[in-house]
């Protein structure tokens, strides 16, 4: 699940200038951020295989867990895999984020939610336009906890 737009979605809701450079996170990266008027932290877990390791043990005690990706057949099956590895060690609400929805070969956030089987919304991470949007999705999400 690297490159799908983890770090940009995390940049496009603290306000910060959207780039279309991608630079790998590596690890781990833990943001405070204000939703529904509470502070929140918001990881940003590296995608790669190597840093997967640690994924179980900071899921679980997680408040809301979304999984991002690309809106790709290939990035959708691999986001499948990776739920259904992981979504035994999650007690939280599970939700997804079909991201780069503003490419041609995107599959719609409808499709992907069918083929995830969970809550999925679809965003284009480098649309500072949908900066509200990401916003409304999550304390959405948080408050229906």
């Amino acid at each position: 699940m690297s490159s799908v737009g983890k770090s940009s979605l995390l940049s496009l809701l603290q306000g910060r200038e959207i780039t279309k450079e991608t630079n790998p996170t590596v690890g781990l990266e833990i943001e405070d951020s204000i939703l529904n008027g509470k502070k929140v932290n918001i990881w940003d877990f590296g995608g790669q295989e190597r840093f997967r390791f640690m994924w179980e043990d900071f899921l679980r005690g997680a408040g809301l867990t979304v999984f991002v990706c690309d809106s790709t057949e290939d990035n959708i099956t691999k986001t499948k895999e990776i739920y259904n590895k992981f979504s035994r060690y999650m007690n939280t609400k599970i939700i997804a984020i079909a991201n780069k929805q503003d490419l041609p070969s995107a599959l719609s956030a409808k499709k992907v939610q069918k083929k995830l089987g969970i809550q999925t919304y679809g965003m284009s991470a480098i649309r500072a336009d949908l900066r509200d949007r990401i916003r409304e999705i999550l304390e959405y999400e948080i408050e229906t906890e």
